[in-house]
């Protein structure tokens, strides 16, 4: 299937069943970094969640060509990425991203999400690109600002964080025309 070379030992590989084990021994690892902002690693503790969440990822991107991909640093899992379901009449989607604690402060994150944004605005037509993360995330808010997203603004206490309070979201978006007039990468031209 899909697979996409970074450089540098890092590639994107579309996530598959086969994956499941390997998944889950990557969010058992990070479960608390990444569970600061994503209550799905919280509670992702058996091998049936994990292949059931690549499961989902799997459908969509047969339903509407939009992949959910996981990251790999020098052959072993350091994150991923996917996309939600595309809006068709806007041709709009959104992206989520999690990268463990030992992969972060290299560009990884935003080499990977530069590739995929290639990917789902010149090979699958998409127009627009959103981003949310919670206001105090800004280490994900930094990478939409590096790939040349437009901030929106908060959209205030619209998210419920681990401990079940309200949060606020830093809202952002990306444009094909956008997209097109930074000449961002694409798959084609990495």
């Amino acid at each position: 299937m899909f697979t996409y070379d970074l450089g540098d030992g890092a590639e994107l590989r579309i996530l598959e069943a086969r994956h499941a084990e390997e998944f889950l021994r990557f969010i058992a690892a990070n479960r608390a970094y990444l569970g600061e902002y994503l209550g799905w690693a919280l509670t992702m503790e058996t091998v049936e969640y994990a292949r059931d969440f690549i499961k989902r990822g799997l459908t969509r991107f047969a339903e509407d060509g939009l992949p959910m991909v996981g990251i790999w640093q020098d052959g072993k899992m350091a994150g991923g990425m996917l996309f939600f379901p595309l809006d068709y009449r806007v041709r709009a989607t959104e992206i989520g991203y999690w990268l463990g604690e030992q992969a972060t402060g290299r560009g990884l994150m935003t080499r990977a999400a530069r590739a995929m944004l290639g990917f789902v605005f010149d090979e699958v037509g998409v127009n627009r690109v959103g981003l949310q993360a919670e206001v105090g995330n800004q280490r994900s808010r930094a990478v939409a600002e590096r790939l040349g997203f437009t901030f929106e603004g908060i959209r205030r206490q619209s998210w419920v964080s681990k401990d079940g309070a309200f949060v606020d979201m830093a809202t952002y978006s990306l444009l094909a025309s956008e997209w097109r007039t930074r000449k961002g990468p694409s798959r084609k031209d990495p």
